[in-house]
């Protein structure tokens, strides 16, 4: 095999690779109106869309979520923790160093 062909085969190896990588990225939730992130008793999670009826049966009971929360998980269980006192003065995350 040729140097060339050497050379686009690891070009295009590599880079089917890093596409995984980087679409797997650092973005945000994409949360949106009327949806419901479930989380099952097993564990899974689901979307499900919010009827007009069942926004007004979960308005309810539900609790804003105040801003400075950090969502995680952590053996199989979500946690949730104000980030407020894990940041440094220039913002950045301590835990995530």
């Amino acid at each position: 095999m040729s140097l060339i062909k050497s050379a686009l085969i690891a070009g295009g190896m590599t880079l089917t690779l890093a596409t995984g990588a980087f679409a797997q990225g650092n973005e945000p939730w994409d949360i949106r109106d009327r949806t419901a992130y479930v989380v099952t008793m097993d564990g899974s999670m689901k979307t499900m869309a919010i009827t007009d009826k069942g926004m007004a049966m979960l308005m309810k009971r539900a609790k804003k979520v105040p801003r400075g929360m950090v969502f995680f998980m952590n053996n199989g269980q979500l946690y949730m923790v104000n980030a407020a006192s894990m940041m440094d003065r220039a913002g950045s995350a301590q835990f995530s160093r």
